[in-house]
């Protein structure tokens, strides 16, 4: 493909505001995502002594990690048409609260129907944060700025699921103090971060750029012109929700994620189970090895950003980096070398990871206007149910079979269906917005997938 971007340099005023940026918005959004990973994520480092004390089986284990998603599903899209309706400062406060204190009862749970009962409660109040983090992030950035903006946010993934494997893991000394199980102590202790930031949002989270002293008058009207996203006062009506639904933009972006987060979520539940299977390990010591496959996304993360920030080229890179996601775990359940598998499931842990921040940019840039909170919104929440089918899939296989391998090798299928879905739709999202979607811009132009029109 041609490269209508090069390298072209940012203004001033771009790196300006992305500076000031770096110091007052992302790090609060980063924080926000690093701790929803751990809280969403928690229950698989945790898995070996709860479901010992619960008598879970994998199957069962793989569900209720995977119930999480049902509630997320169905309240993404109202909960981001209620964060364009009531602010981001006042929602994603909200949001974060009350998951806070959902994941502390997650300590409390007795049984298998509790545990269920309790990860769909948590989906419900966690839904909403990433793309309303999507959302609000898109109001702060140009197009050139918004795929190493959207990088900064989810470096703060590998790098939770990396801490989170091992301050999880430590927790799990915690056991028999007050008489209370290690992994009970561990849910409790997580959620309070969550519920103390939230607190700090709701004081100190801008709604938006017009309203912080910090930006210049100049820099503000910039925004105003340029910004990926602006503020749309019908954002929160249901006349959006229906022009999504019918819109084929939209439910291509949904298959493709869906495609791209089913492995993903599979090997991040189960990543702390097939390490003990691989290197003899108990709780505590697969939490810690689990930490490497996330170390290395992100450092693949940012090299991958870097590079489609400097060339432009966005749709090679997705696709080889799908591709790379299913050799990862072809690999990772061939190999008899648990060494091997490690690094197999790093490769795929890298894939997903390396080609996240591409992905979020062309989907944020696909939808303007009303559209984009509700557009964001249903490919975040339909893709999501990726995290109940994989993990119960492989949960699944692993009772029967009593291995994960079979798993792993059916979630690298959907890696390839993702790359070939790549390649179709940029050839699609060519025709109707000149490269807009396969390319970074090379100028400050707001163009609408739905209509083809800048």
């Amino acid at each position: 493909m041609t490269n209508p971007a090069g390298a072209a340099a940012p203004p001033e005023i771009e790196v300006r505001i992305y500076r000031k940026m770096l110091l007052r918005v992302i790090p609060i959004i980063m924080l926000g995502m690093f701790i929803s990973y751990i809280d969403r994520a928690n229950i698989g480092v945790l898995a070996g002594p709860m479901s010992e004390d619960l008598g879970l089986t994998a199957a069962a284990f793989g569900l209720a990690a995977g119930l999480f998603y049902i509630g997320y599903c169905f309240f993404e899209i109202p909960s981001n048409m209620a964060l364009a309706k009531f602010g981001a400062r006042r929602w994603i406060a909200r949001i974060m609260v009350t998951w806070g204190v959902v994941t502390m009862l997650m300590g409390v749970v007795q049984n298998e129907a509790t545990l269920y009962i309790v990860r769909i409660m948590l989906g419900i109040a966690e839904a909403g944060f990433s793309p309303g983090a999507l959302l609000f992030l898109a109001l702060w950035c140009p197009p050139r700025m918004l795929t190493k903006t959207y990088s900064m946010m989810n470096l703060a993934v590998p790098i939770a699921l990396a801490v989170g494997s091992v301050v999880t893991s430590a927790l799990l000394s915690l056991h028999g103090v007050l008489g209370i199980a290690g992994w009970r102590w561990a849910f409790l202790l997580e959620g309070l971060p969550a519920l103390l930031l939230g607190i700090y949002i709701w004081f100190r989270l801008p709604n938006r750029p017009a309203e912080v002293p910090w930006l210049t008058g100049a820099e503000k009207a910039y925004l105003a012109e340029t910004g990926v996203q602006s503020e749309n006062a019908s954002a929160h009506e249901f006349k959006q929700l229906a022009a999504v639904l019918k819109h084929p933009a939209a439910w291509m972006f949904t298959l493709l994620y869906f495609c791209m987060t089913i492995g993903y979520w599979a090997i991040t539940y189960f990543l702390p189970t097939i390490v003990r299977e691989r290197f003899d390990l108990g709780a505590a010591g697969a939490g810690f090895v689990s930490a490497i496959p996330w170390v290395f996304s992100a450092i693949v993360m940012m090299l991958v950003s870097k590079s489609v920030t400097r060339t432009g080229e966005r749709t090679w890179h997705l696709t080889i980096l799908q591709l790379l996601g299913a050799a990862g775990l072809v690999t990772a359940a061939s190999t008899g070398s648990a060494v091997l598998a490690l690094v197999g499931i790093s490769l795929a842990g890298a894939g997903f990871f390396g080609s996240l921040s591409t992905f979020q940019t062309m989907e944020a840039q696909a939808f303007a206007g009303g559209l984009a909170a509700v557009a964001l919104a249903m490919v975040n929440g339909l893709a999501s149910l990726s995290g109940l089918a994989g993990p119960y899939v492989v949960g699944v296989l692993k009772d029967v079979t009593g291995s994960t391998d079979r798993g792993l090798l059916i979630m690298s299928a959907f890696f390839v269906v993702a790359a070939v879905l790549v390649f179709f739709m940029s050839r699609w999202t060519d025709r109707v917005t000149g490269g807009l979607l396969t390319h970074a811009p090379a100028r400050d132009t707001k163009e609408d997938v739905t209509t083809g029109t800048a």
